[in-house]
């Protein structure tokens, strides 16, 4: 493997076959449920499309450190919220084929008040939606990131069955 160019977020390799791809490195997505059934959700700039998006609370795995603990550090960072009880529920993989990154999502929930400096240099404004009624974000268009969404499904899914 041979990298073409190294950012601050992803590097862009050619394999061996001659293919480009774009590796990153893992991350955490929180779905973070308070006592009410509201999952709590930011709304961040986008620089991808130029407008603010709705993502999960989560970001980036520092070397050697656990993916509890990011999952922990990032809620307090994001949303000042600390989860006494957390799940991981799967890995999300947004794009195999050209897209080495590997998301892991967690369910936290027993929320308490907690916060840690902030890492980003822009506000970040955090919504609650009820857990049951994402989809109508979906439908009109607000909720768009794949990850978000299908880390929903798995949390929802995960509730249902009395987990």
């Amino acid at each position: 493997m041979k990298t073409i160019c190294a950012g601050q977020y992803f590097s862009i390799l050619v394999g061996a076959d001659g293919t480009e791809f774009v590796r990153a490195g893992d991350e955490v997505l929180v779905v973070a449920l308070s006592e009410q059934g509201q999952v709590l959700l930011i709304k961040e700039p986008s620089p991808a499309f130029d407008v603010p998006t709705y993502v999960l609370p989560g970001g980036c795995v520092e070397d050697g450190e656990e993916f509890s603990l990011t999952a922990n550090r990032e809620l307090q960072e994001e949303v000042g919220f600390r989860a006494s009880m957390l799940n991981h529920l799967g890995e999300l993989r947004p794009f195999s084929k050209y897209l080495a990154v590997r998301s892991h999502v967690y369910l936290a929930r027993q929320l308490a008040p907690s916060e840690l400096p902030r890492d980003e240099d822009y506000e970040i404004e955090v919504s609650r939606i009820s857990l049951g009624d994402f989809e109508t974000m979906i439908e009109d268009g607000r909720l768009l990131d794949a990850r978000v969404i299908a880390a929903l499904y798995l949390a929802r899914a995960f509730i249902s069955r009395g987990a």
